[in-house]
């Protein structure tokens, strides 16, 4: 009985030595991901702009838009495409997903946006991982939805809301209609599958289940989800 009581008492050592290792090689494994600091502009009441590095110090400048200012139909319209923000630590939403909830890790697709990658690799997916759990303790769920409308790619050189408000419909975000804060949020999930320009039946498709979802949540009315799918949005060349 002692001896095996003694066997178990060394396989526990050694597991707790095990994961003692590994969590110390992911530390200094993702050491060189962004400072989660940088994204503390973000939350001001004003706008502005702020130098955000991206892609291993790849500096931009990226608009500040408070979330007052995003139009009154952009956050609902991401809420409906993506989900409801997941408020459980980034480890626990990532391995542990509820059936049939429709929620969204949006700590890790701001993770995602600060690394710019999509790799597979499980030691990427861990870096990952870490930023989204430093992003989650550092800021609440409504204010890591305003960072990522802020700066979350939309095509070529467009980061965030109001730069892709300006550029393909040459207006503030603020003045954003129904139908146009659907169809820039459709491009959230492919910029370049859902692009109103080059795939403009395919863009129509997946505005149009945004503002479904967006009934089905009861933010809009059935009658305005109807005029928004039939209203022509005119985008900049």
């Amino acid at each position: 009985m002692r001896s095996v009581l003694k066997g178990v008492g060394y396989l526990t050592l050694t597991l707790f030595v095990c994961v003692g290792a590994v969590v110390c090689w992911l530390y200094f494994y993702t050491s060189d991901l962004p400072p989660v600091s940088q994204l503390a502009e973000f939350t001001g009441v004003s706008a502005g702009q702020t130098h955000l590095p991206f892609c291993n110090a790849d500096e931009r400048t990226v608009t500040v838009v408070p979330r007052e200012k995003m139009g009154r139909y952009t956050v609902v319209s991401l809420i409906a495409a993506e989900g409801r923000p997941d408020s459980r630590s980034p480890y626990v939403a990532e391995f542990l997903r509820v059936e049939g909830q429709n929620s969204a890790t949006y700590q890790l697709q701001l993770a995602r946006n600060l690394t710019c990658t999509k790799s597979k690799e499980l030691s990427r997916q861990f870096q990952e991982l870490r930023l989204a759990n430093a992003i989650n303790r550092k800021f609440d769920q409504q204010d890591v939805i305003t960072i990522f409308l802020n700066i979350v790619y939309l095509g070529p050189s467009v980061y965030g809301i109001e730069d892709a408000a300006k550029k393909y419909l040459g207006k503030e975000a603020s003045d954003l209609t129904l139908e146009e804060s659907a169809a820039l949020v459709a491009m959230i999930r492919s910029p370049g599958v859902y692009s109103p320009k080059r795939h403009p039946d395919r863009a129509a498709q997946r505005r149009n289940a945004i503002l479904d979802e967006m009934v089905l949540q009861g933010v809009v009315s059935r009658a305005d989800a109807d005029r928004a799918k039939s209203a022509q949005i005119r985008f900049l060349d």
